[in-house]
Order: structure tokens, then sequence, then C-alpha cells
């Protein structure tokens, strides 16, 4: 649905701007309290361990085929995003994570 604005009305270009960034902050905010409670959990640190592995964000992206290289560089893209939003909202969760990774693995090679 589009509504019809008056391109020279400064005082309604500037009330819709002002709508706009209330309403991503009140989104950011809510994907805050959505990602801290994530990352609170063994489960979500396992899922999150798991989409970082996913995209191989600690893996060189440089494949022989140019193609596969830009494929690997957008998987990691998402990594990396996934890692700045850890290090922002919760940065002690990542050594967390790392550690339950590290000895969920190390249980997997004992048996």
């Amino acid at each position: 649905m589009t509504t019809e604005t008056n391109p020279i009305d400064l005082a309604e270009q500037l009330a819709a701007q002002q709508e706009t960034a209330e309403r991503n902050e009140a989104a950011r905010e809510q994907f805050v309290i959505d990602f801290k409670w994530l990352m609170a959990h063994k489960q979500g640190r396992r899922i999150m361990w798991w989409l970082l592995s996913q995209t191989q964000v600690f893996r060189n992206g440089w494949r022989p085929d140019a193609n596969e290289t830009s494929f690997v560089l957008g998987n990691q893209n998402t990594g990396q995003q996934l890692l700045s939003e850890i290090f922002a909202i919760v940065p002690d969760s990542f050594t967390t994570m790392m550690r339950e990774a590290n000895d969920d693995s190390k249980r997997h090679i004992q048996r």
C-alpha cells in the first residue's frame, strides 16, 4: 500500500523519516533481545557454532575456481555478520561457545 506524499512538504518527509527510524530502532532492540536469548542457552550457542562452521568463516575463502570462491566468500560474509553481532551484543559468549564446541568435539572423538 503506497501513500501519496507531497515532495515539497518537508515536515511530512521528516515525520516519515522519524517514523521509519523509530520502527528500525524497535526492530533492532527486539533483535538484540532475541540474540541474547539465543546465546544464553547452550543449545543456541551450539546452533550458532554450527552456522559459523557452515559459513566457513574460519577458513580461507580462496578456491581454484572463481565462481566457487565467490560462493564461499558470500557464505563467509554471512558468518562475518553473525560474528559481528556476537561481538557487539554478547562478546563473552564467543569464548563460551568455542570452549563448548571444543569439549563436544573431544567427546565425539573419544567414542
